[in-house]
């Protein structure tokens, strides 16, 4: 993280620095233990233990250094870091505004301390419901790393995604799309096409395609994603079963049986919650073609087990209205459908007469779950 980066160095530009030397007399024990204090427990993710220090350690640097000295609004964006972490973000914005203030009367606007500041900001915004101002800050975090490194810094590809997120929010899938494609870009070239790195990306854009109902191209990109985590992680990474259930997620909205053998996949490393079963992988049936092209209303109600593989077994039609109409279809479905395994007392057990209801209208098919009577 590059808060991390920064403040690890903190006790030596404390002591050094362009036109900033400062002498050892002037950085008392205390400060300097408070300060290695609070980078311990940053280090462990104790994040309110770690404000605690920084805000001691801020004080502390007030009163030593002054507070309009560049290393107090650098302990400013540590404080400011950290309340944003722990959520407390009303108390983090004046904060670390102030110490952009500072910095940028020293350095400019475009000092590349700055970026931890904009992309603070960026989440403080987003926790507001501001998300154009979020973007904007996230924008000016991908200018500054530009100008200091160049616009294909690997860097700048965790603000695109930042900023792709925001624009689905905010119902722009285009936008979003380019953003996406442009970190893709950025990763590909600087670890590979076939990277851990660049897959999470792949599935994201993946997710965005489905989102548009572009099913071929959401197939392309989480069969990519997949085979990346197949060739490096294990058969129960949870990275992986995450990819499989995409994968079944995408054929389920295209229809198509082929989400059978990656839900079971998932299934087979599931560790679930003490409880009833529950429905995962739930596929909507095919209307029936009528020779006279209408789609007459109905419903069928269903009663089957699910299994310790969350298989459904003994499906059987309870009532129909219309009687039969509805029937073939719906036994057809429900046989492919897989179910959370019912767990009680740590172990998989089967489950006996689970029911489910499907709506037949004109323009869906509604699948219901639960004990629902005649």
């Amino acid at each position: 993280m590059r808060v991390r980066k920064i403040f690890s160095l903190l006790l030596a530009l404390l002591m050094s620095g362009p036109g900033l030397l400062l002498s050892a007399q002037e950085i008392t024990n205390d400060f300097a233990k408070t300060y290695k204090a609070y980078n311990n427990a940053y280090a462990r993710g104790n994040y309110p233990r770690a404000a605690e220090l920084a805000e001691k350690a801020l004080a502390m640097a007030k009163k030593e250094l002054g507070p309009e000295h560049e290393k107090t609004a650098i302990m400013q964006i540590n404080y400011g870091h950290v309340l944003v972490l722990i959520r407390k973000t009303e108390e983090a914005e004046p904060i670390i505004n102030s110490a952009r203030k500072k910095i940028e009367k020293i350095h400019g606007a475009d000092h590349i301390s700055l970026v931890t500041v904009h992309e603070d900001l960026a989440k403080i915004y987003a926790s507001k419901k501001d998300l154009a101002k979020s973007r904007k800050a996230l924008g000016k975090a991908i200018d500054i790393i530009s100008k200091a490194r160049g616009a294909e810094d690997p860097e700048i590809a965790n603000f695109l995604i930042q900023q792709a997120t925001l624009d689905v929010a905010t119902e722009k899938p285009d936008e979003a799309q380019k953003n996406y494609e442009k970190a893709l870009a950025i990763l590909d070239k600087k670890y590979g096409k076939n990277s851990l790195s660049t897959a999470s990306t792949i599935s994201l854009l993946g997710d965005l395609h489905l989102m548009k109902q572009e099913f071929p191209r959401a197939e392309e990109l989480y069969k990519r994603t997949l085979s990346i985590y197949e060739t490096n992680l294990v058969e129960d990474d949870p990275i992986l079963l995450s990819a499989h259930a995409k994968m079944a997620k995408i054929f389920i909205a295209m229809r198509d049986d082929r989400f059978t053998e990656h839900a079971d996949k998932v299934l087979k490393h599931y560790t679930g919650q003490e409880g009833e079963s529950q429905p995962l992988f739930i596929m909507q049936p095919l209307y029936p073609i009528f020779k006279d092209g209408k789609k007459p209303q109905g419903w069928v109600l269903l009663q089957f087990d699910v299994n310790t593989d969350g298989k459904v077994e003994k499906a059987k039609v309870v009532e129909s209205r219309p009687a039969k109409l509805f029937d073939k279809v719906s036994l057809d479905v429900a046989k492919k459908w897989r179910f959370k395994p019912k767990v009680k007392d740590g172990k998989r057990v089967k489950q006996s007469n689970t029911r489910a209801r499907l709506l037949f209208t004109r323009d869906n098919i509604e699948v219901r779950m639960g004990e629902m009577k005649l």
